[in-house]
């Protein structure tokens, strides 16, 4: 699991009918050897620019919501703008 803050929404020009209700967001990863790279992520929860996430880069994670068919490696699972993440 990765902890990261959402920077910016990131807007596809042509969107597959596989996508349809997911957004995708730019976030910066908070800690760890990480810590500063930048990470595209699908998420359906509609999460906002400065909140903090956690996102999984496991396939079990976004086949839980999506079909295998899905260009996605990478998901945001849990989205909470008032908790501060101990890393």
């Amino acid at each position: 699991m990765i902890a990261a803050k959402v920077i910016a929404s990131i807007e596809v020009a042509k969107r597959l009918n596989c996508l349809t209700g997911i957004q995708f967001v730019l976030a910066k990863i908070l800690g760890g050897t990480d810590a500063g790279r930048l990470v595209i992520a699908a998420d359906m929860g509609r999460v906002h620019v400065g909140e903090r996430v956690i996102i999984r880069q496991e396939n079990s994670d976004w086949q839980a919501f999506a079909h295998d068919k899905m260009p996605i490696d990478a998901v945001i699972i849990k989205c909470d703008s008032t908790t501060r993440y101990r890393l």
